[in-house]
């Protein structure tokens, strides 16, 4: 571990290897006292560096990514999401001017007005007591719904550069049309070597239930975050750098090495 010539940030290399698949790069992490949600730039990136690489991979093998600006089916799919992404969406939607800071929070109540009165709105607050199965279920109940997220006008995303690590990470190869039904078995999803948004959801969870993460769904994000603010302290930044990455490598068959 190197300090950078500024002193405001620190030099970690960083190998992950998975079968078939490595990324080998140095991390540029911030010295100083951070919170996880200071980290989000740093994990979306991540993010976009793994799709990025199984995109160019399915290349190589004459595939593509058939998602494309204006295909939004995912975007009317229950979006899982960390807590610190919650809390992070809140902090986004109370940064805008108004009136589009009212006409967002506008969206968020009416769908949650609509999942009230298609009776799923109580089974989301419940989300803890979900087994495998029900959550399957709700997933399917919900997106017959055809409830569109608050982020999206003209199905387009109002947020894509800020947008969560289970959006960058839902790629699919099958024509845009197969997404329209939830249990439609020929969609082709991209598999991913890890989850960005499953190692952000283990700082939450704790060793003792990493299998069952903690979660959000996206349309609670504001109310969730009113009810749980943050107290936590801040760590320095290359301690919860290297334990982002140590969650990367805590979910499948992944290794990682700092350098």
């Amino acid at each position: 571990m190197v300090e950078d010539q500024n002193s405001e940030t620190v030099a970690i290399g960083v190998e992950l290897v998975a079968a078939g698949w490595k990324l080998k790069t140095t991390i540029l992490a911030p010295a100083g006292p951070r919170r996880l949600i200071q980290l989000l730039p740093l994990a979306n990136a991540l993010a976009d560096a793994v799709t990025g690489m199984a995109e160019r991979a399915l290349e190589k093998q004459g595939e593509k990514i058939s998602c494309r600006k204006g295909c939004a089916a995912c975007c009317r799919s229950m979006v899982p999401i960390s807590e610190v992404e919650a809390r992070r969406l809140r902090e986004l939607v109370e940064s805008l001017p108004d009136p589009r800071r009212a006409q967002v929070v506008t969206r968020f109540a009416e769908v949650l007005c609509q999942l009230d009165e298609a009776g799923l709105l109580d089974k989301l607050r419940t989300r803890e007591q979900w087994t495998d199965l029900e959550n399957k279920k709700v997933q399917v109940e919900y997106f017959l719904q055809g409830i569109a997220c608050p982020f999206l006008e003209d199905e387009s995303c109002t947020i894509y550069g800020d947008r969560p690590a289970s959006c960058r990470e839902f790629l699919v190869t099958s024509p845009a049309e197969k997404c329209a039904l939830p249990t439609n078995e020929e969609v082709r999803i991209v598999k991913l070597p890890f989850r960005v948004m499953s190692a952000l959801a283990r700082f939450d969870t704790g060793p003792a239930t990493a299998e069952r993460i903690r979660w959000v769904p996206l349309v609670l994000a504001l109310e969730w975050a009113i009810e749980h603010p943050d107290t936590s302290a801040p760590r320095p930044g290359p301690e919860l750098t290297r334990e982002l990455f140590q969650h990367v490598a805590d979910q499948e068959d992944v290794r990682v090495t700092f350098r």
